[in-house]
């Protein structure tokens, strides 16, 4: 492990489930024996500001906070070229992109930052017209369902605080009620032209997910095979524009056979470019951002430095670096 080690920690991950855990996640640091110089944001402003501060100062930094914690520290450390690694204590609903590297306990964020094993992950680039520079996804961007569910169930869970202490299980329930409304209000499915190195089509879809990871919303893996270290980014479709089918295909999401009978087909690729013929917004790894009606999606192999927990990661095992 480093000698100089930031933690950036964000109370607001979670909808506040980060402020809750908060002392007992520095209590299980320092029992660790583990050293560190402790940061706490203020909000997604000076988290960015912090983060910037920060990878000047320090050569591993460690994002205390959810999915878009993790994705803004990340933005700040390729923007400034200076060669952070980058580590995770998962705080957040879904944590998507800990859960691939094997990290998503705390007790498993630990081992692997005392034994300071980092890989080179991809990271992938949304672009669209309405923003000055790219924004990064570590584990997915998404649009529809994505975003609609999102703003849904963010909306529900303030309504129902006394919920809280019960969070998976309101996530599910607020979950199940958020893609009902958005057939309901016809906010789905989506008319949609994609471009690939294989050439172009157009379709109605209600969700469409380009991963990194092969995890979606903590549970799903619409694409089993993706991997952030195989250079390309796993296209997911939808092709169920009904309520009811919609909902059986994420049912064999989950039991893994929505394959069989092209539900939701696949593709894979370095790029995709996506149009619609009305602006829309689309999701990278939680932050809702705004569209013309036209992104491009890349990847860039090995772009990030990110520690792992090998013993808990088939895909992250061999060619180790550090520890």
């Amino acid at each position: 492990m480093a000698e100089k080690t930031a933690i950036i920690y964000n109370p607001s991950a979670g909808r506040g489930k980060a402020q809750r855990k908060k002392q007992e996640v520095l209590d299980y640091l320092k029992a660790r024996k583990i050293r560190f110089d402790l940061f706490i944001t203020k909000s997604e402003a000076h988290l960015v500001e912090t983060a910037i501060k920060v990878a000047h100062d320090y050569p591993v930094i460690i994002g205390a906070g959810g999915d878009t914690t993790i994705n803004l520290i990340a933005q700040e450390i390729l923007e400034l070229k200076k060669g952070n690694v980058l580590g995770i204590i998962s705080l957040g609903s879904t944590n998507d992109l800990a859960r691939e590297i094997g990290v998503n306990k705390l007790e498993h964020a630990c081992d692997a930052i005392i034994a300071g094993v980092s890989r080179a992950l991809d990271v992938g680039y949304i672009t669209t017209g309405k923003q000055e520079r790219p924004h990064t996804f570590l584990a997915q961007a998404c649009m529809g369902l994505g975003v609609t569910v999102n703003r849904y169930v963010a909306a529900w869970m303030r309504k129902h605080t006394f919920l809280s202490r019960f969070h998976s299980l309101a996530q599910i329930i607020a979950g199940g009620a958020a893609i009902h409304h958005s057939f309901k209000a016809k906010e789905v499915p989506m008319n949609l032209e994609l471009e690939s190195s294989n050439g172009s089509r157009s379709f109605k879809s209600p969700l469409l997910i380009i991963s990194n990871t092969s995890l979606f919303a903590a549970r799903f893996k619409p694409s089993p095979w993706a991997n952030p270290m195989d250079g390309k980014l796993d296209c997911s479709i939808f092709n169920t524009t009904t309520f009811p089918r919609f909902f059986k295909a994420a049912l064999q999401v989950n039991s893994q056979k929505h394959l069989i009978d092209n539900k939701v087909e696949v593709l894979q690729d370095s790029y995709f470019k996506i149009r619609s013929p009305q602006p829309f917004e689309f999701q990278v790894d939680g932050e809702v951002i705004p569209s013309d009606g036209e992104i491009d999606a890349a990847v860039k192999p090995g772009a990030l430095q990110v520690i792992i927990n090998r013993d808990l990661s088939p895909k992250m095992g061999a060619a180790d670096t550090g520890g």
